[in-house]
């Protein structure tokens, strides 16, 4: 049986709690957690937890805030005006805003609406949060000779 290990893809069960144990994120059997070891795609801290474990083990992972999705801060969160908002879309509380379309690396929450624009929150939605990781996992499977080019998370491109 396979140890997870530097580029073999991991496939795992998983619930996302918060510290009063409320479900934030639940894997589906058609959608669960799959991604390769040490290729940059998982939160340092837990990737480092389920090192080493195979396919059947059961973990709980509980990462401080600045293990997780970092401290909750408060430049991230300013006014934007309606000039420099999305020309002809109307907003509403709540919404998200991805600069760059949908291949942006951020996103923007709407939390407010103001007179001259929106208060925009740039903080991921779990910053400054607790989080447990309930993982099992279902399959440890061997490094594809292409992983690199298939999982790279920047591709660089000579023009």
């Amino acid at each position: 049986m396979n140890s997870i290990y530097p580029h073999c893809e991991v496939i795992a069960a998983y619930t996302l709690s918060d510290a009063s144990g409320n479900t934030l994120a639940k894997s589906t059997p058609e959608t669960p957690l799959r991604y390769i070891h040490g290729a940059g795609q998982m939160i340092a801290a837990l990737e480092t937890a389920m090192s080493g474990h195979q396919a059947g083990d059961e973990l709980s992972v509980t990462l401080k805030p600045e293990q997780a999705y970092g401290q909750h801060r408060s430049e991230l969160v300013f006014e934007a005006v309606r000039e420099n908002l999305p020309a002809g879309k109307e907003l509403h509380i709540g919404m998200t805003l991805t600069p760059g379309g949908q291949q942006g690396k951020f996103s923007l929450k709407v939390v407010e609406l103001t007179d001259r624009g929106a208060i925009l929150d740039g903080n991921h939605p779990l910053a400054g949060k607790t989080v447990t990781w309930q993982i099992k996992i279902l399959a440890v499977n061997l490094p594809d000779t292409d992983w690199q080019e298939a999982h790279q998370p920047i591709k660089w491109v000579n023009v």
